[in-house]
């Protein structure tokens, strides 16, 4: 809806590479597949113009064909992970604007959680969180905004570090563990980064985010 009016202003800061290193290895092969059919046209026009003695021209074609046919295999494996990727992504992105409210809310939730020291400041920070994004003025503000912007804003005006990047990875990993978007690239899993220091001796259960 009026989230629109965030667009500009964080597209540019948000988009991804526009040539992905699987894009640049699809490029490298198309040249390659050209450098080898140069190869062939070049050993074709020697046998028929001024062959050498005791070269066999038909073992040369066959190999630089067996090579063609090779990265030819090779870059339609390629293009076919590419497209996935790019479907998995959108997907994913689809997911992540179909429960905007709550990858916003539970962002919040993650930044009360990661500056709390312990148990009591936990449930006390987690408490207040949720009480303040019930409040119409949230509501609409996070309506209204793309999720970047939303959590800046809110980090802002709440006293959380503004580690938007952050906060939103732990709300995407939330809502993959509870199904509600895929994971990234359709991959497994990886092991999360520790948040905070294991010397802190404090590790308990996230907090429930009903």
């Amino acid at each position: 809806m009026l989230r629109s009016m965030d667009k500009a202003q964080t597209d540019l800061g948000s988009e991804a590479p526009a040539a992905p290193a699987a894009e640049g290895d699809l490029r490298v092969l198309a040249e390659l597949v050209e450098i080898q059919m140069s190869i062939a046209r070049a050993t074709q026009q020697e046998a028929l113009q001024a062959p050498a003695l005791g070269v066999d021209y038909c073992q040369r074609i066959a190999t630089v064909a067996r090579s063609v046919r090779l990265t030819l295999l090779l870059k339609d494996k390629l293009s076919r992970q590419v497209d996935e990727r790019r479907k998995a992504a959108a997907k994913r992105e689809a997911a992540q604007e179909d429960f905007h409210d709550l990858r916003v809310k539970l962002a919040m939730l993650a930044a009360a959680y990661e500056v709390s020291e312990d148990n009591e400041e936990i449930n006390r920070r987690v408490t207040e969180v949720r009480e303040q994004l019930e409040r119409p003025e949230v509501v609409e503000l996070i309506e209204a905004s793309r999720a970047p912007v939303a959590v800046a804003a809110l980090c802002r005006r709440w006293g959380f570090p503004v580690r938007v990047e952050r906060w939103l990875e732990m709300a995407d990993e939330a809502m993959e563990q509870l199904g509600f978007i895929p994971p990234q690239d359709g991959e497994d899993d990886e092991d999360p980064p520790e948040p905070r220091s294991a010397a802190s001796g404090r590790r308990p259960k996230s907090p429930d985010t009903g």
